[in-house]
């Protein structure tokens, strides 16, 4: 598979900001631009859609041009984005790239209540909009970048508690199949993005290797670490210092940050604003 020569991730959603100027806006949630060589992917859409909205415009970014829009999960602060009208004009006849189960019905029990955390879209209303691609596979999107489908699990952690899902008239707990990453193929190895990581990031990051047959360069996105405690912290800490480059964003934790932030030379700010250069 061909390189990319040129890649740049540019955070227009997360739950802090990392700019004084231009001032941005954040929110509980995440969206990525994708820039490479001379193709454009958003990575998720937010959750309100006000952010990613508010700050493309800021930093100069034409959301009309953007070429596939990919979906890493069916929770609504990745995709409560597509509930916004001004949004989805903007993505209007775009491909949308995600996993079939995205459309289930996603519960969270919150403070002993059961609370709609779904796409604020069905797939009927979605396929007006777009043009829909649903895979469980692994699919290759374009040169270099592949949609990863279903993450397959080699025994480490998945961060599924208190999620659930309604299917065949009961309630269930929600394992997440849903959750996919996009791996990036570059000269220095795979850059990894996840939206929040509940498969688990080293399941993730296996699950890149096999699949490409290369080696990962950089971990970037939401590793749904931020309930954890700290030996779990620690111990997923480990691995992923093996990597050159790791860039905690949206559910990811303090714990992580700091323990990252440790090796200057590996941490990666992804706050809102930062473009990152690979």
């Amino acid at each position: 598979m061909k390189k990319i020569s040129n890649l740049k991730i540019k955070i227009l959603s997360d739950n802090f900001v990392s700019t004084v100027v231009p001032p941005l806006l954040g929110e509980w949630g995440f969206s990525a631009l994708i820039e490479a060589d001379d193709v454009k992917i958003l990575y998720d859409v937010g959750n309100s859609g006000y952010p990613v909205l508010y700050n493309s415009e800021k930093m100069g970014i034409d959301l009309t041009k953007v070429d596939y829009v990919v979906l890493s999960h069916g929770h609504v602060d990745h995709t409560g984005g597509l509930g916004n009208s001004e949004l989805v004009k903007k993505l209007e006849g775009k491909i949308v790239v995600a996993h079939p189960s995205i459309f289930e019905k996603k519960l969270m029990k919150w403070s002993n209540k059961l609370e709609y955390i779904g796409i604020p879209m069905t797939m009927d209303e979605m396929e007006k909009h777009f043009h829909l691609i649903l895979t469980s596979k692994p699919l290759q999107i374009t040169e270099g970048i592949v949609f990863s489908g279903e993450i397959k699990r080699y025994g480490f952690n998945e961060y599924t508690k208190g999620l659930y899902t309604a299917r065949d008239f009961s309630l269930v707990d929600d394992h997440m199949i849903d959750d996919t990453a996009l791996f990036l193929s570059t000269e220095n190895g795979l850059v990894v993005l996840t939206g929040c990581g509940h498969s688990g990031i080293l399941n993730i990051l296996n699950y890149a290797k096999e699949s490409l047959g290369e080696n990962v360069y950089a971990a970037l996105g939401g590793f749904h670490l931020l309930f954890s405690p700290r030996n779990e912290v620690e111990n997923v800490s480990k691995e992923l210092l093996k990597l050159e480059k790791i860039g905690p964003a949206h559910c990811s934790g303090n714990t992580i940050k700091s323990i990252i932030a440790e090796g200057k030379d590996k941490f990666i700010d992804s706050g809102v604003g930062q473009i990152i250069t690979f």
